[in-house]
């Protein structure tokens, strides 16, 4: 009865904001983690040590959360699931993270993010090709504003060509590439698992390959004998750049399916800007801003047009009431 009082339009507005908060803030707590990186690069940790740092802080608050969500919604996994989770996980936070975190060694913060944020092209390309997914004009009009913002605030990252930087470069499209996958796979076992559980064992697996990785090319015992300066960077990776977003993550993705998803999360790159200038003192000037406000005006026109419901003059009452059970569900 609550939901009768209030207006027909207020609540598919709402949620398509609150949708596009979780799927925003997602995007720029992992943006954050590109600065730590470089800091944490400062304590003379290369690319995997940093990664297993971060992960092996992070692992037990997703132990955890997995633990409470099974408690509170018990449901099987199938065995065909766990092994979409061990893919999802290798894919997502194993491997897409491994060459990122590389790449970031040769190229700066700023060209990272617009590199990496190449993957909500090969997500809707990948839709559209692989699941058949409709493809809107205004869609595709809302991405184009999104792009032209991180084309404006990058400009002067993307001038670097040197040996050093094509290599980097190459490494963290890479990282989008299997970012990409990693968001086209996800949704449907977000929806059959839920999004606490399929992030706190995505992330699980994702750890265990990490670890792995790790003690294969370093001394296991390299990891608790660093600096007190190292293991900083290591929690707020943990925290702020590894379980806040994460979380954030299954539950945008639900709420938003991949393609909006992968679009709203392109305010990210841009908010790096801001983060590189408060904490690593990269420079921040007007053209940049007009970039940031380009990206958050595409990504939320995505969020907004998602939700527009079809006019009553084409809309039957059978279609109605099935547009009414899908926005419930």
């Amino acid at each position: 009865m609550s939901q009768s009082l209030l207006p027909p339009s207020s609540s598919p507005l709402r949620s398509s904001l609150a949708t596009y908060g979780i799927v925003a803030a997602s995007s720029l707590f992992f943006c954050s983690k590109a600065v730590f990186v470089k800091l944490a690069f400062r304590y003379q940790m290369d690319a995997v040590t940093v990664l297993a740092l971060r992960m092996a802080m992070a692992l037990p608050f997703f132990l955890i959360g997995g633990w409470l969500d099974a408690r509170k919604n018990p449901r099987p996994i199938s065995r065909k699931d766990w092994g979409m989770l061990a893919l999802l996980g290798f894919f997502g936070w194993y491997l897409s993270s491994v060459v990122n975190f590389m790449g970031l060694e040769h190229v700066s913060v700023g060209l990272e993010r617009m590199i990496l944020y190449t993957y909500p092209s090969i997500v809707i390309l990948g839709s559209v090709l692989f699941f058949k997914k409709p493809l809107r004009l205004v869609v595709v009009g809302a991405m184009a504003v999104s792009y032209l913002g991180i084309v404006i605030g990058y400009q002067a990252e993307a001038a670097a060509s040197s040996s050093e930087t094509l290599y980097g470069a190459l490494l963290v499209f890479a990282s989008a590439v299997s970012y990409a996958v990693f968001v086209m796979l996800s949704g449907q076992v977000v929806s059959r698992i839920g999004p606490v559980r399929f992030t706190s064992c995505v992330v699980g697996f994702s750890a265990i390959f990490v670890l792995i990785h790790f003690c294969l090319t370093h001394p296991p015992s390299l990891l608790v004998n660093l600096s007190s300066g190292a293991y900083g960077c290591g929690i707020a990776l943990a925290i702020a750049g590894t379980v806040i977003p994460s979380y954030l993550f299954g539950i945008g993705l639900k709420r938003a399916g991949s393609q909006a998803f992968a679009i709203i999360g392109m305010v990210g790159p841009l908010g790096t800007v801001f983060l590189g200038w408060f904490i690593l003192g990269e420079s921040l000037n007007l053209t940049q801003i007009l970039g940031l406000l380009l990206t958050l005006a595409g990504g939320l026109a995505v969020s907004l047009l998602k939700n527009k419901p079809v006019s009553e003059a084409t809309t039957t009452p059978e279609k109605a009431k099935a547009m009414r059970d899908a926005s419930q569900s």
